[in-house]
């Protein structure tokens, strides 16, 4: 009895002292939920996957123990309220947190891991320009009820100062966490169509030093798919059909600065800025710009009737298959309008040009 008695003390013994290796997390929930569950998710290539369950005493305080070997993201689930992102790398010792539990936007904190800092000063960039550009759409929409329209003007000039700031700020605190996990975090909080070339060299690194991360992968991927877009690229051939049924290419353009217009007759965007293309389209139609206008309805009736409706006196072209449009697909377009302007040899010069941008734009090329 002796024996078998020594054996299970081992037993137990070894797993306590399993469970007790490596990150010791730790914490104090200030509202507690009683019979509701907290857990512990890691991001794997599947998404965020539980790795354990974690017992949030009466008390509010709770401890668990976490193995770490690379740099990876975790969250703490706090009763699927309440979500703590971590970035761990195997070199922290103790993880401190403090949450609310109960509210998503509590207070909270952490303390013990220098890499999660670097992800929550990019999180207060984020906010930041969150807070600022609200304060300036509550004052743009009380300047438009009351008919301001200089406040309005200089208050989207206010816009494109405080976004080009904050994106500034963004990308210099990315560049200031390599090689941590939180710069590639960071780039959740920029476009990375119109930061192209960034995004890329920060791919290269990680490539390097993470090339097995999910969001190495992820990122990889995507800019792969952009590059293919990129300003100094060969567009994509297009070849759809006008409304009189024949098929016009975007090749077939070659020669002239041509802006390719991603639109639609239900978009109210695009039908706002359609006086603008046409003003522009008319003073440059007799110097080598074209205009290709790829419309993403599903209606042929609709889609004349736009044209004829709104002047639009350029080349048109539609498979009528909304977003599932071939054109749609290969220029990655989410959201209209969207246009790219080709040069006359046929690579993407710029994109995203819309109103003031667009006439600049144009200007510079036609003096």
């Amino acid at each position: 009895m002796k024996k078998l008695y020594f054996i299970a003390v081992i037993i137990l013994f070894a797993a306590c002292t399993k469970k007790s290796e490596g990150i010791l997390i730790s914490g104090k929930v200030a509202n507690p939920v009683p019979g509701e569950m907290t857990y512990l998710l890691w991001l794997g290539e599947s998404g965020l996957e539980v790795v354990d369950s974690i017992e949030v005493g009466d008390n509010g305080e709770f401890e668990t123990y976490l193995k770490v070997n690379q740099p990876e993201f975790y969250r703490v689930s706090f009763y699927d309220r309440q979500f703590i992102n971590l970035i761990l790398t195997g070199e922290e010792k103790k993880v401190y947190i403090e949450a609310d539990g109960s509210d998503p936007n509590g207070k909270n904190n952490v303390t013990g891991s220098y890499h999660t800092d670097l992800m929550r000063q990019l999180d207060s960039i984020a906010r930041k320009k969150q807070s600022d550009i609200q304060l300036l759409n509550q004052e743009a929409m009380q300047a438009r009820s009351r008919g301001d329209v200089k406040t309005m003007n200089e208050i989207t000039d206010q816009y494109y100062y405080l976004n080009g700031k904050h994106n500034r700020n963004m990308k210099i605190r990315i560049r200031q966490s390599l090689p941590s996990l939180a710069a590639l975090y960071g780039i959740n909080y920029i476009d990375v169509e119109q930061e192209f070339q960034f995004a890329d060299s920060l791919v290269t690194i990680f490539k390097s030093s993470l090339p097995d991360n999910t969001l190495t992968k992820e990122l990889s991927a995507r800019i792969d798919v952009l590059r293919k877009l990129a300003v100094g690229a060969d567009a994509p051939e297009i070849s759809l059909p006008t409304p009189e049924g024949d098929h016009v290419t975007l090749s077939s353009l070659k020669g002239n600065y041509v802006l390719i217009d991603f639109w639609a007759a239900w978009c109210r965007p695009c039908r706002m800025e359609n006086p603008n293309v046409v003003k522009l389209y008319n003073k440059y139609k007799d110097r080598n710009f074209e205009i290709y206008g790829v419309s993403l309805d599903r209606k042929r009736e609709a889609w004349l009737k736009a044209i004829e409706d709104d002047g639009l006196m350029w080349r048109h072209v539609s498979d009528l298959k909304y977003f599932n449009s071939e054109a749609a697909r290969q220029y990655n377009i989410n959201a209209i309008p969207a246009t790219y302007l080709i040069d006359p040899d046929g690579k993407i010069m710029a994109k995203g040009l819309r109103g003031e941008s667009l006439r600049l734009k144009l200007e510079e090329i036609f003096g």
